[in-house]
């Protein structure tokens, strides 16, 4: 008997889910409203012009037996296992991947949010009409901030940029690294503010490029599944939402609500190993096998300052700083080995069923361990 898998959404995680179930015979499709793959991690290159296309085909990426439908989800029929399309027909699935992905939280008119395609190619035509001498505001204190200001700042070095940030700049660095990280953007031109952020106190700026946290779409609230104060799907340990045996989340737009879990970011580094946990998970309980628990850490966070300029630090499995970091063109090179790791290990998972494997998470307390066994 054929096992139907409905995939929404084809970042990181949804194609790590369907490479994964493709490769032990489930019959896939892809739900995408996108043609081809976008490479969120190449978008601030992109923004400034340092990168043509931060596009992948499809067809180079996912398992010859994943059959993509270029759709927007609009709907999702628990109890009737039915997915229903904007533009296409219904999908009916034995399993479905909730792995529709984020976007920015809300960009204030008359600024652009360059975290997805259509915006980066928005601010990418912004920052190439500027006349020398206009002004850039980068708003906001995460990794994509922070690479947007640096890329463009060396990428547009007659126009001043300025980065706003509420707080610290990328929290999760020691504050050693934090220090050598504020030298490399002094160094690329831009200039650093903290402090509350008030979008019409920016007049000045000739480009707005908002950066300030992640939304996600409305879909799971929509359609009646559970979900946590910023819409993301909530499920257990497993990636299983609960009292939805059929249906999994992965990546950005799905939060593991068990204790122990509050230290994953939204990011691909944490969507890749969901996705594929998702896909091992009903792979097993096809087989009738236990669910483990979701396990997966962190080695190292990087971050991009330029072509020629970066950071990176090292952290403990939890997300948390190790004393080491490095910085300069050797960060820089192991940035970019980063990058294009990222395709080959979803090349390799189409090649393989299961090839793909992460870091492990830290180690839970055994008080955690048994409230997620309850």
């Amino acid at each position: 008997m054929e096992t139907n898998a409905v995939i929404l959404g084809a970042g990181y995680a949804g194609v790590m889910a369907a490479n994964r179930l493709a490769g032990q015979g489930v019959n896939v499709r892809l739900v995408s409203p996108d043609s081809r793959f976008t490479q969120r991690i190449r978008l601030h290159e992109y923004t400034a012009g340092t990168r043509t296309d931060p596009t992948v085909a499809f067809s180079t990426l996912l398992h010859p037996g994943v059959d993509l439908v270029e759709a927007a989800a609009e709907e999702i029929d628990a109890a009737a296992r039915r997915v229903h399309l904007g533009s296409s027909p219904p999908l009916d699935y034995d399993w479905l991947v909730y792995a529709v992905g984020s976007a920015n939280a809300g960009a204030p008119a008359g600024a652009i949010a360059p975290d997805r395609l259509n915006g980066a190619q928005a601010a990418r035509q912004a920052l190439q009409s500027l006349a020398p001498g206009e002004p850039v505001a980068v708003v906001g204190g995460g990794l994509t901030a922070v690479e947007v200001a640096a890329e463009t700042a060396h990428a547009y070095p007659r126009n001043p940029v300025t980065l706003h940030a509420a707080g610290a700049l990328v929290p999760h660095f020691s504050a050693a690294a934090r220090t050598r990280l504020l030298r490399s953007l002094a160094r690329a031109g831009v200039t650093v503010k903290t402090g509350q952020v008030d979008p019409e106190e920016l007049p000045d700026a000739a480009a707005v490029l908002w950066c300030a946290g992640f939304g996600v779409p409305g879909l799971a609230a929509h359609s009646g599944l559970p979900v946590d104060a910023g819409g993301r799907l909530a499920v257990d340990s497993r990636l299983r939402v609960r009292g939805q045996d059929r249906i999994f989340g992965a990546g950005d737009a799905a939060v593991i609500t068990d204790p122990g879990y509050g230290y994953l970011p939204q990011t691909c580094a944490t969507a890749m190993p969901m996705g594929a946990e998702a896909a091992s998970n009903i792979l097993r309980a096809l087989a009738g096998e236990a669910l483990p628990a979701h396990d997966s850490g962190f080695q190292a966070q990087c971050v991009s300052l330029g072509r020629a300029d970066g950071a990176l630090q090292f952290l403990h499995p939890g997300y948390t700083p190790r004393r080491v970091h490095l910085h300069g063109r050797t960060a820089a090179v192991l940035k970019e080995v980063v990058c294009r790791m990222t395709l080959r290990w979803i090349r390799g998972e189409a090649k393989r069923s299961g090839a793909y494997t992460w870091p492990a998470g830290p180690r839970m307390t055994e008080t955690t361990s048994a409230l997620q066994a309850a």
